[in-house]
């Protein structure tokens, strides 16, 4: 079975939502410390 990703993570209101198995997760602030430990990671 294929799953499509841009189904699954999307914006809404700002937001950003990750939905496996038809449940809806708000992700929006671990998306943001994710980007932040990737730019300290950039940095060295």
């Amino acid at each position: 079975m294929s799953v499509n990703v841009n189904e699954m993570i999307y914006l809404k209101d700002n937001r950003i939502y990750f939905t496996p198995y038809l449940n809806e997760y708000d992700i929006t602030d671990h998306i943001q410390e994710l980007m932040e430990e990737l730019e300290m990671l950039k940095r060295g």
